[in-house]
């Protein structure tokens, strides 16, 4: 939330306006793009970049699944953690990762299921959950206490082939998208940026090929 409001400063600084709005509706057959709102009123753009996390506009079509994932937070324990607090993230489907906090916590994710997806049953094997990822920093770190201070859940979506939605929107001229599907957001929200800084710019990269709106693998 912190980096979100930072990064809507960092824009208004630079003379970006902020609206509050609800769309329903886009029309890309004219040189500009006009974006209708659900009050009435209409915005012209020479081009929109949609980045709207999971919530997707009827123009953009996909298939994606959803899944749930798992997270603690150990109490505070700043002599415990490893050598320069680097970001660990296994390379692997069923990935865990771990990462430390300002305040010298440990947070450690993971345990994704994408057959428990509602609330309630999230709920119910979250206990379960918990004790599954402190074994699991015990085997990663055995120096760190696995006294659990905060858990949660939470569900997400990815696509099928775990990499992100990034480039032209089919079918709609003068549309662009940066959706950072698979829980990667952050990380693939800055790749997006500089991918379609470089599109709007005339450019190109063989890397909007695998991320392509309409690629097979959503088919």
């Amino acid at each position: 939330m912190l980096l979100t409001h930072g990064l809507l400063d960092i824009s208004v600084q630079r003379r970006a306006r902020l609206l509050k709005a609800n769309v329903v509706a886009f029309d890309s057959a004219a040189q500009s793009v006009t974006v209708g709102l659900e009050s009435g009123l209409s915005i012209e753009a020479r081009h929109v970049v949609l980045a709207t996390g999971y919530v997707v506009p009827d123009i953009v079509k996909l298939k994606a699944r959803p899944a749930s994932s798992w997270a603690i937070a150990t109490r505070r324990q700043p002599g415990n953690l490893w050598p320069e607090q680097a970001l660990i993230w296994e390379a692997s489907r069923n990935y865990h990762y771990a990462r430390t906090t300002a305040d010298g916590r440990i947070i450690l994710g993971g345990e994704d299921d994408h057959a428990l997806i509602k609330p309630e049953v999230r709920n119910n094997v979250t206990p379960a959950k918990v004790v599954a990822l402190k074994n699991y920093l015990k085997a990663l770190w055995p120096h760190a206490s696995d006294r659990v201070d905060f858990a949660w859940s939470g569900a997400f979506d990815t696509t099928h082939d775990g990499l992100p939605l990034i480039g032209a929107v089919p079918s709609c001229k003068n549309i662009f998208a940066a959706f950072g599907y698979g829980g990667n957001g952050i990380t693939f929200s800055f790749l997006a940026a500089g991918l379609l800084a470089a599109l709007l710019g005339g450019g190109s990269s063989p890397l909007l090929d695998d991320l392509a709106i309409d690629r097979d693998i959503l088919g």
